[in-house]
């Protein structure tokens, strides 16, 4: 694979990388929102896992119309965070957007999310607007509060606020200063690594949440991890691992974040406070999460109590 392109004068200002596999379903919809942007001054990468479907075909069919789409192939499926890395080292622009094929983004993403990344200054390393929900068909289901809004200027606040918040990762498909995201792992083979990147983002500098909902998150059952019969171990294909077995993916999630957020460029102060910010915050939701179920189990033990009891 060819090394990173030099940011030239006249390069695009906002690079979309677009990683895919076997995405024809609704890879036009995708496509089209990107098209249909009210900021103009980007580039589209297209890397395709060598897909099986009609994806390298609509492709090549969008990439004649509009010379900004620019298109690679691989020769094989090197796996999701191999080809989410492609993009990345592909990239030419100033700031960087990653674009799943099944997510549409509404017209003035871009603007709205460069502007406030030229608003704030250097300090904020990553800005996305808020989510909106939609099932198969388009139709909404309902907004999703991300909660991602960390503009504290201490970095172990900031992991904290990540910690404080994991379910449905949406900020991760923000815009990013691109210098800033080369400077992380990106996205790691192992199951939820998004988590460990936006801690790792988080570490590095602010991420804003633009106040408009912007980003609609399609909720379908041919996602790898929404599908009803998804395990750990099936998920696993996103990526490349055919045959691989998971062993307690929470706990590899918590131990390579708190690995990544250990080491690294920052002073000791900085990583040890915030390894122990994110193992504070973790920890106490898994207590939470388990106290919630014990008490719905006894609340059901004794509601079944009270009505035999009542029946005598």
């Amino acid at each position: 694979m060819a090394g990173t392109p030099p940011v030239t004068p006249g390069t695009p200002r906002v690079s979309l990388g677009v990683p895919l596999y076997n995405a024809e379903r609704y890879l036009e919809d995708c496509l089209d929102a990107l098209l249909a942007q009210d900021y103009r001054d980007f580039e589209v990468i297209v890397s395709d896992n060598a897909s099986t479907d009609r994806t390298w075909e609509i492709c090549q069919r969008y990439a004649a119309r509009d010379s900004r789409i620019r298109l690679y192939r691989n020769p094989r499926n090197f796996g999701g965070h191999v080809n989410y890395a492609r993009v990345v080292e592909l990239a030419r622009g100033e700031l960087f957007k990653w674009v799943a094929y099944d997510d549409v983004c509404l017209p003035s993403y871009l603007s709205t999310c460069v502007a406030a990344l030229d608003a704030a200054g250097e300090r904020v390393v990553l800005a996305y607007p808020r989510t909106v929900l939609i099932d198969e068909a388009g139709v909404m289901i309902g907004p999703y509060a991300d909660g991602m809004h960390l503009r504290d200027h201490r970095p172990w606040r900031r992991v904290a606020g990540v910690a404080q918040h994991l379910s449905l990762c949406h900020a991760h498909f923000g815009v990013f200063r691109l210098s800033a995201l080369r400077r992380t792992g990106m996205i790691r083979p192992f199951l939820s690594s998004d988590y460990t990147l936006l801690a790792e983002v988080a570490r590095l500098g602010e991420i804003h949440e633009v106040d408009q909902p912007l980003f609609q998150r399609r909720m379908h059952g041919a996602s790898t991890r929404q599908a009803k019969d998804s395990t750990p171990t099936s998920a696993l294909a996103w990526y490349g691992q055919q045959d691989g077995r998971v062993r307690a993916p929470r706990l590899r999630m918590l131990m390579e974040t708190l690995r990544m957020l250990s080491t690294g460029e920052p002073r000791l102060t900085t990583r040890l406070s915030s390894a122990m910010a994110f193992l504070a915050i973790w920890w106490a939701r898994r207590i939470r999460v388990r106290l919630g179920r014990w008490r719905r189990r006894l609340t059901r033990r004794f509601r079944a109590t009270t009505t035999s009891s009542g029946a005598f």
